[in-house]
């Protein structure tokens, strides 16, 4: 119980001291700033929104996977993920640099796993085509029947990303889960009049949100939990 205790407080801090840098990097990002310069450091702050999301997720994935691979790595993953969705909302932009270095993280967490098993690294590989693949059809195909872009690059570029870290039936539920937020969402903003039917809507933190929840519940889990309910 105290050893418990002990690692909550220290991941709770951790996060707690990474989020200024957090916010300095959303800012520069949203303004599309470059990020290793001096100024760097003008631009550290607290925002309570940034820290709270990153603590309470670490402290969960750490509650749910204990010290081990699968927390680091998630946890490296949330820190890029939070950053990835807060700069999508203020400027509607995801950085090339935070999904390279996801994919760098992804691509290191694939090797170490396919060293015990190749067949779970081969469906993290897969995964990554899968999800890129989809957004990038969504992409093409609303460029060619509406003429205008239905899914930016940046999407395409993360669910990439995050298909190497979940393989490819988390990656589905990931698209799946993003859509189905993104709707009820988008629904209840368009009737509170808080955006209108043209306001552009980011796509990312629904994107976010359903890896965040994939982490804590893959789609084996979710299938189970759903046959449950339907069996009942």
């Amino acid at each position: 119980m105290d050893s418990i205790i002990f690692y909550n407080i220290l991941f709770a801090i951790t996060a707690l001291a990474i989020s200024p840098f957090m916010t300095a990097a959303i800012k520069r990002y949203s303004a599309e700033e470059k990020i290793l310069t001096k100024e760097f450091f003008n631009d550290l702050r607290f925002d309570w929104k940034v820290a709270l999301i990153t603590s309470i997720t670490i402290i969960a994935l750490f509650y749910h996977f204990g010290i081990s691979l699968p927390f680091f790595v998630y946890s490296v993953l949330t820190v890029i993920l939070v950053m990835e969705a807060f700069v999508d909302i203020r400027a509607q932009i995801l950085p090339n640099s935070l999904n390279f270095a996801g994919f760098i993280t992804g691509i290191v967490y694939a090797y170490f796993v396919s060293i015990h098993n190749i067949m779970a690294g081969l469906n993290m590989l897969l995964g990554m085509i899968t999800g890129a693949g989809i957004f990038l059809l969504i992409a093409g195909f609303a460029l060619v029947v509406y003429r205008k872009e239905g899914m930016g690059l940046g999407d395409v570029k993360l669910m990439g990303m995050l298909g190497l870290f979940f393989g490819f039936f988390n990656t589905i539920q990931i698209f799946v889960l993003s859509f189905f937020v993104a709707a009820i969402i988008s629904i209840i903003l368009l009737a509170t009049k808080i955006k209108k039917s043209t306001d552009y809507i980011a796509f990312g933190p629904f994107i976010v949100m359903a890896a965040i929840f994939t982490m804590f519940m893959p789609a084996v889990e979710s299938m189970a939990y759903l046959n449950t309910i339907l069996i009942k």
